[in-house]
């Protein structure tokens, strides 16, 4: 049986008073709480583990490498990549959003098309208008009807040849609205465009498998199941990853310059 009160003694958030009743916590769409496990995984990271990952030979860097290496491994099978070498660890779905569209900024021309839909989050508007404004790209915006849906046939109108990458949302975060993904990814692949799926509401509610949906980037944030805050995920498939230019440079890149 569902036993919600056995479910709250495992929140220790919850636990506590306002106002003199017990807390009622309603907005796990913006963010979750956290599990007693969770918290106690975190601890016991921080007490026994801590050192830094891929940057050193003694026993805790590699203690703390396997850890690493390990979430990694366990985030594939959860969404169902093909590679774990495919899951980048980002600080969120913003920040994994941002990668995407900073990286495309170098390998866009003018006149070449990016599609977003009404029903986006700021996170999937904002980064790629600044993606057409330094490329000359142009940033065309898929309309919802009445009831809050996405217009699939106007979709598939302002899809074209000239259209290289679709971003849009699994589930609307104001409307949740459930987009029709599968098609959606059928028809951008169809004009040999890449698509970008913003899974920051899905995650949590759906059994996911990349290979299945054969989706070239999904992202999604760790604090909305459960997970800590400041850590995303970027799927991408390898070879599209291995086209795209570094986001950063620093620890772990290539060296691909002369020193002077």
């Amino acid at each position: 049986m569902f036993d919600i009160h056995k479910i709250r003694e495992e929140f220790p958030i919850l636990k506590q008073k306002v106002n003199g009743h017990n807390l009622v916590y309603f907005d796990n769409g913006a963010s979750t709480q956290k599990h007693q496990s969770v918290i106690d995984s975190v601890n016991k990271y921080y007490s026994f583990e801590n050192a830094n990952v891929h940057r050193g030979v003694h026993y805790l860097s590699g203690l703390a490498t396997d850890k690493f290496e390990e979430t990694r491994t366990t985030i594939q099978k959860f969404i169902g990549a093909k590679y774990a070498h495919e899951i980048i660890f980002t600080k969120g779905t913003t920040d994994a959003i941002n990668l995407v569209a900073n990286a495309y900024r170098s390998i866009l021309k003018p006149g070449d098309e990016i599609l977003i839909s009404e029903m986006e989050h700021h996170s999937n508007i904002v980064p790629w208008q600044l993606c057409c404004q330094a490329s000359g790209a142009i940033l065309k915006v898929a309309p919802i009807n009445e009831n809050g849906e996405l217009d699939f046939n106007k979709l598939k109108k302002l899809i074209s040849k000239k259209t290289k990458l679709v971003a849009i949302s699994h589930i609307s975060n104001t409307l949740g609205t459930i987009n029709p993904v599968d098609e959606i990814i059928s028809l951008t692949h169809s004009v040999g465009a890449k698509i970008l799926i913003d899974g920051a509401q899905a995650a949590a509610h759906f059994k996911l498998n990349m290979q299945k949906m054969n989706v070239d980037f999904y992202c999604f944030s760790a604090h909305k199941l459960y997970g800590p805050t400041g850590v995303g995920v970027l799927y991408g498939k390898e070879d599209i990853l291995n086209m795209l230019p570094p986001y950063q440079g620093g620890g772990g890149n290539d060296t691909r310059c002369k020193l002077y």
